[in-house]
């Protein structure tokens, strides 16, 4: 039996500038009545993972910053990762140049330096907000201890900078291409993979016991954990490959699970 389902939200649950296909919804609303857990998984904060899925419902689980925090259903931390405080400022410095918009985030908020129009104009692009804050560079390390670094820009300078920050910060930090004009920064040893296998452990359910579907690269190590992965038709080749199967909605994977689980039933 698949006991749990986990999605991600941009680029799978959104798409289309920013939409939520109720198919998709209702969809997960009969599958979880069945009894098949939900996990939303994304690079997001946990406030927008709720914020955004509340039409689901309020019952489901919440990966947030790529792993970063892992709450339960009933609201019950399970995990959170900081970075190495002495490594926040060079690490920034590396981020702040003219070819990118730099952003960090705790738990709950993002925060950028100055908030110009192009800032404005990709915010509400991607239905996010920030908080201006000048001193961001002093802060950092010293007051202040980000749980993510969500660099935007255009991918080949984004590669490049991925390429030196882990060669600099080499264990210290784990790296993504979460969109493609964006880079995300996290904490050694998160990913979402890292956090499901948490929540799979705190339910007793094996990996092959779980679906999961996403669109990006940091989906990929969700895909590792089961057979029962699926990536987005639009995701690049290189994260199709890792995944068992693709489909064009979030309700196409949902099929197949409540189908899987039927059949499972019917020869029991």
């Amino acid at each position: 039996m698949i006991k749990m389902f986990v999605s991600d939200i941009d680029g799978t649950m959104m798409r289309d500038g920013g939409l939520i296909d109720n198919n998709d919804v209702e969809a997960l609303k009969q599958m979880s009545e069945e009894g098949v857990i939900l996990c939303f998984a994304s690079g997001r904060l946990d406030n927008e993972i709720a914020d955004l899925m509340i039409d689901v419902g309020s019952h489901f689980h919440r990966i947030s910053i790529n792993g970063g925090f892992i709450y339960t259903n009933e609201n019950k931390l399970l995990h959170s990762a900081t970075f190495d405080p002495s490594i926040l400022a060079q690490l920034y410095e590396m981020t702040r140049t003219d070819k990118f918009l730099s952003y960090v985030s705790d738990e709950h908020d993002y925060y950028i330096e100055q908030k110009t129009p192009k800032v404005l104009e990709l915010e509400e692009r991607v239905t996010m907000t920030s908080i201006e804050e000048p001193l961001l560079a002093e802060k950092l390390g010293t007051t202040f201890f980000p749980n993510k670094f969500s660099i935007g820009g255009l991918q080949p300078d984004l590669l490049e900078l991925q390429k030196q920050v882990e060669a600099k910060f080499e264990g210290l930090v784990n790296t993504f291409i979460s969109a493609e004009q964006c880079l995300d920064i996290m904490p050694a040893n998160v990913s979402k993979g890292a956090a499901i296998s948490v929540l799979l452990n705190e339910h007793g359910i094996k990996q092959k016991e779980m679906a999961c579907i996403g669109d990006s690269y940091n989906d990929i190590s969700m895909f590792e954990l089961t057979p029962h992965s699926f990536a987005m038709m639009i995701a690049d080749d290189a994260v199709k490959q890792h995944a068992a199967h693709t489909v064009h909605t979030v309700k196409e994977a949902v099929d197949y699970v409540r189908d899987y689980n039927k059949k499972l039933q019917a020869a029991n």
